[in-house]
């Protein structure tokens, strides 16, 4: 795995840790720098996409969509895994350290006296690569709630809300209409919303009708489907719903494929058969990627709370039908590893207990400890002893899942791929 340039790093260090203090302050600070920077209008074209879950996978298989019509695109992510890089793509690929440390610096030209926070640093940024490059699209992922978060400042032509769940609680309420309500403000008058999930909060419809927003619901407008002939999905056109067949299914997760299809659609782009196949195989690191290394197969996903392990666990059984795993869990002190782990249990037969690290992190020990369920569980600790343990109490046609935090899957991916 590539690592950033020490000037890169050390403007990284200057812009501090990642995490989400000043984020109830508001996006004044934020605005102003961004109009003085002239970065509002990334592209022709905007596409806010928030969530709690799904987001990255919805954004870069949108993306890839665009790409494969013959637009320029640029994307960005949140949060990354190992290189600050992955946070900001053109046409697909990640920019340079270099184009980085010139938006860094135009950012501090203009900045004054305004204090900013790390990821309103990464999304100033993220815009002024964008301004340099001529886009059709920018698709722009929120990192926290919506309302907020920096990604806000941006007026989007589309917005996308993947799914409502809980985390962050903290900062966006215990309660799914809460958190709905912090998600619709990136909501516009009259912009089109698609919402990823059947259930679509009142807080989220109730925003949508104030301000006279188009909303297209998974299950209601649109939705995909598997049988023996491949993959159909249904799609809202113009006034028509049409559908579509194709032989193979994406490696993405469907119910995301389909919802960065049907915004696809309605930017007017053609999701024929030959798009699909130019983007089918599309993998994000660490998205249900699975890994052949040292005779194991394992599966590595950022599962980092209670929605998302949900959500894995039905991938897991789809793909996987009958199949028990091995796993290696390494949780931060602020998640819900308990009910993390509730929604994993009828998946797993055992599961290896992980550090985590930095500020947010936690021994394996102190994990096991909190954790306390009837659950066949042991102390792994660091990456090299959880592997050995693992390696010695499975055969190679085992499965081992990976989950947790992005720490975890990060070090691991490193661990993996070094050998």
């Amino acid at each position: 795995m590539r690592e950033e340039s020490s000037l890169l790093k050390g403007w990284l260090a200057r812009i501090g840790r990642e995490h989400p203090k000043n984020v109830l302050n508001g996006l004044k600070r934020v605005h102003d720098v961004a109009v003085r920077l002239e970065v509002l209008r990334p592209a022709q074209t905007v596409i806010v996409v928030a969530g709690t879950n799904g987001k990255g996978s919805t954004a870069v298989f949108l993306e890839q969509i665009l790409l494969s019509a013959g637009t320029r695109v640029g994307t960005t992510l949140s949060p990354h895994l190992h290189v600050f890089n992955e946070r900001v793509r053109v046409q697909g690929e990640e920019v340079s350290d270099q184009r980085l440390i010139e938006s860094f610096e135009a950012i501090e030209a203009v900045r004054n006296d305004v204090q900013l926070n790390y990821f309103e640093y990464a999304i100033l940024a993220a815009l002024a690569c964008f301004n340099r490059e001529e886009l059709d699209y920018a698709i722009l992922e929120v990192g926290l709630g919506g309302r907020l978060d920096a990604v806000n400042i941006v007026d989007g032509d589309l917005s996308i809300i993947t799914s409502v769940g809980i985390d962050h609680e903290e900062y966006l309420g215990s309660d799914r209409e809460s958190i709905g309500r912090e998600k619709a403000g990136i909501l516009r008058n009259g912009t089109p919303l698609i919402f990823g999930e059947p259930q679509i909060p009142e807080s989220v419809e109730q925003r949508a009708k104030e301000l006279g927003v188009v909303t297209y619901i998974a299950g209601r407008d649109f939705q995909e489907h598997t049988d023996v002939n491949g993959w159909r999905i249904e799609v809202v056109e113009g006034a028509e719903r049409n559908v579509y067949h194709y032989s193979r299914t994406p490696f993405v997760a469907k119910n995301n494929a389909v919802v960065a299809l049907q915004a696809a659609v309605l930017l007017g782009i053609s999701v024929d058969s030959k798009i699909i196949e130019d983007v089918i195989d599309f993998r994000l690191p660490g998205r249900l990627e699975v890994v052949d290394k040292v005779d194991r197969t394992w599966i590595l996903d950022v599962a980092h709370n209670p929605h998302a392990a949900r959500f894995l666990s039905h991938q897991l059984k789809e793909r996987y039908p009958g199949r028990q795993l091995r796993g290696m869990f390494g949780c931060f002190t602020d998640k819900d590893a308990v009910k993390i782990l509730r929604e994993l249990g009828d998946v797993l037969d055992q599961v290896v207990y992980a550090d985590t690290t930095g500020t947010r992190g936690q021994l394996a020990t102190e994990l096991e400890t909190r954790i306390n369920l009837s659950f066949e569980g042991c102390v792994g600790g660091k990456i090299e002893s959880s592997v050995d343990y693992l390696i010695n109490t499975t055969q190679s046609s085992d499965l081992i899942l990976v989950f947790g935090s992005f720490d975890l899957v990060e070090r691991m991916r490193t661990w993996l791929f070094s050998r």
